[in-house]
């Protein structure tokens, strides 16, 4: 039999510990008098000290090493969901470094590019949409196609619109290409029979304020996000406005999600 403190030393579980191992019923001595506090153990018991501090360097729960102890779950099934965990959890903890680089070098360039956008994954439903689609010369001219698609909307309707969403297609630098749209209730589909469905599904999106010569920013951290987290785009990017100069003056007031459709690259 071994006193607390000589088992103490041959295990390297402090006595603290084996008093708070006896109390969730982990690791109890053979012999407890309440009187004393005095506690003994078996040698016996040094290969459960030794499963139970295994289990923990791995960051297993002291209530799961318990159970496994117990035989009560298979052992090997936990430990490959453990590790799925940790490997998950490092993939994170890497990404989350690999952010901080960013921010780290963000902080050293000037102050118009060092703000960080937060990019949310989210499901957009597909939605019953307005739309109208011309190629321009600028994107200064995108209020012309907002003028020209706001022109066939019955003025006892503009309340009950849905926000207004711009789709650029393609990339060529020459020649912008851009669908304006804009929400119509299922209910006025009769009113606008040229309305059409706009499927949209997964996208990562940042939500910003403020005057649209910020956006550029908002791009380069979008693609850097989508290399980092082994996404690719699945469709044309686009833009909800959720406050612009239809209704408001001041652009601080702006509110625009930038949105990209993605898909993981596995999928491709």
């Amino acid at each position: 039999m071994f006193k607390i403190g000589e088992f103490s030393e041959l295990t390297n579980i402090s006595p603290r510990m084996l008093r708070h191992y006896d109390k969730l019923n982990l690791l109890k001595p053979v012999i407890s008098h309440k009187e004393n506090g005095y506690r003994y153990y078996k040698p016996e018991q040094i290969n459960q000290a030794n499963q139970i501090l295994s289990l923990k360097n791995i960051g297993v729960p002291l209530k799961d090493i318990k159970v496994l102890l117990a035989n009560e779950i298979n052992q090997t099934d936990y430990l490959i969901k453990h590790r799925k965990k940790i490997e998950t959890e490092l993939a994170e903890k890497k990404l989350q470094l690999a952010y901080l680089d960013r921010l780290e070098e963000k902080n050293t360039a000037s102050i118009s590019k060092a703000v960080n956008y937060p990019i949310e994954i989210k499901t957009i439903n597909d939605r019953l949409v307005l739309s109208y689609r011309q190629k321009i010369e600028s994107y200064y001219h995108e209020e012309q196609l907002w003028q020209k698609l706001f022109s066939e909307i019955r003025p006892q309707d503009l309340a009950n619109l849905g926000p207004s969403i711009a789709v650029f297609h393609g990339t060529d630098a020459e020649i912008i290409d851009i669908e304006v749209m804009i929400g119509i209730p299922d209910k006025l589909k009769p009113t606008y029979p040229r309305a059409t469905m706009y499927s949209i599904g997964l996208v990562a999106s940042v939500v910003m304020t403020g005057a649209y010569s910020t956006i550029p920013n908002v791009h380069a951290d979008m693609l850097e996000w989508l290399k980092l987290n082994e996404y690719i785009l699945n469709g044309n990017i686009f833009n909800i406005y959720h406050s612009s100069p239809a209704t408001q003056e001041q652009e601080e007031l702006y509110i625009t999600e930038v949105c990209y459709p993605i898909k993981i690259k596995a999928d491709q």
